[in-house]
């Protein structure tokens, strides 16, 4: 059979080739349109998950073996010495994360979540609970701190959640031994077995820190008691240029009952706490002076106050520092009598420190330290007694 040939107009054929490669060329440009968005989205993407956000897991092992005279929060007459290794001597243990994302125009977010550690047992937290008359609860996983935070470079940060006090912010930065509560001084005479109730972090907690202006920042901070009556409230202003710095913290706890977070009484209570520093290089000097007003309860009202005074120095000496630290914690108001049991330094309590830290790198120092812990307490039965007794240690710090 014979096939049939179409002869077209040579125009025509012509328009539609250029009618198909029209099309070939706007799908081509489509296709490339595509790509090019899912590349700049996948570009995109990748750039915000790890360009301008991070998560980071940090932390601090401390360990130490001494002989201990008397409990953190004081010695009293019936105290012997005992051998032991024990946990977060010169830094409380403790592990965490903390993150923070880049949200452009100065603005970011960011969390934290930190639980303390003791590594010479394993077990999670400071304590577990105690009973009765003290009703401490156990510290949470999280008891440390649990934030989460927006900030603006210009505008300050608001954080939400367990959160630090200002006061004890205020005191571990601006001492030689830090954040020690085994043998720091000052830590001692105003938090451990102290008459200062809000304990180091207040959970259900606002707070909101402003930006450095001229070397002056300042936060401010409320924990909510959530329908359990009262409410904790803060103030920190602070100033730093050069060698000196100095700040000024306040704050009223007024929370009941008793959480993690509220110490060892269910009292409330007023307190403010000056601190200065001075680096002259050959020596940095720190100063304290501060006051706690014991209130008592609603149902066993109180009028106690104690004054508190610290100083301590920091001497640079071959690959590591001296440190020494003397702190006194006095009333001359009339306080119930305790069990001669009970922890020393009801009336007054006077903790002197001295050792060396030598640093073998950046995040892993040695220590030893000797510490003399003078009480005055008045006891059921026996009335004023005063103990006295030195502990000391060696022991190695390491941060991750």
């Amino acid at each position: 059979m014979q096939r049939q040939t179409s002869f077209l107009p040579r125009h025509t054929t012509d328009a539609r080739q250029a009618r198909r490669q029209a099309l070939r060329s706007r799908a081509s440009w489509a296709r490339a349109v595509g790509m090019a968005t899912l590349a700049t989205a996948s570009l995109a993407a990748q750039a915000q998950s790890t360009g301008t956000s991070s998560v980071t897991l940090y932390g601090i092992v401390d360990a130490s073996v001494g002989r201990f005279n008397g409990s953190a929060a004081g010695i009293n007459a019936q105290n012997t010495a005992v051998s032991k290794v024990e946990s977060g001597s010169m830094s409380t243990s403790r592990w965490g994360l903390r993150g923070n994302e880049d949200l452009g125009g100065g603005l970011s977010a960011s969390f934290e979540m930190s639980s303390f550690v003791r590594n010479d047992t394993g077990a999670v937290g400071r304590n577990d609970a105690i009973g009765a008359p003290v009703n401490v609860a156990a510290d949470p996983f999280f008891s440390r701190m649990a934030w989460v935070a927006l900030a603006h470079k210009d505008l300050g940060r608001l954080r939400l959640g367990n959160v630090t006090t200002l006061m004890f912010a205020n005191s571990i930065g601006s001492n030689a031994f830090g954040d020690g509560t085994i043998f720091g001084p000052l830590n001692l005479v105003t938090f451990v077995g102290s008459p200062l109730t809000g304990g180091t972090a207040w959970t259900n907690s606002v707070v909101y820190d402003s930006p450095n202006i001229a070397g002056f920042t300042g936060a401010a901070a409320y924990a909510a008691s959530e329908a359990q009556g009262g409410g904790n409230r803060a103030l920190r202003v602070a100033y730093a240029s050069g060698p000196l710095a100095t700040s000024l913290a306040w704050q009223s706890v007024k929370k009941n009952p008793l959480t993690f977070a509220d110490g060892t009484s269910p009292n409330n209570t007023r307190s403010w706490q000056w601190a200065g520093s001075y680096d002259f290089k050959a020596v940095k000097l720190w100063a304290h002076l501060g006051r706690i007003e014991n209130k008592g309860t609603e149902a066993t009202p109180l009028d106690v106050s104690y004054k508190v005074w610290d100083l301590s120095a920091t001497v640079p000496v071959g690959a590591g520092n001296i440190l020494a630290g003397y702190a006194s914690r006095r009333t001359s108001d009339a306080v119930g009598p305790v069990p001669a049991t009970a922890a020393g330094g009801n009336v007054q309590r006077k903790v002197f420190t001295v050792g060396y830290d030598y640093w073998l790198s950046k995040r892993t120092d040695l220590y030893a330290m000797v510490m003399r812990d003078s009480t005055r307490t008045n006891t059921v039965g026996s009335g004023l007694l005063n103990a006295s007794g030195t502990s000391f240690a060696v022991g190695m710090r390491h941060a991750f």
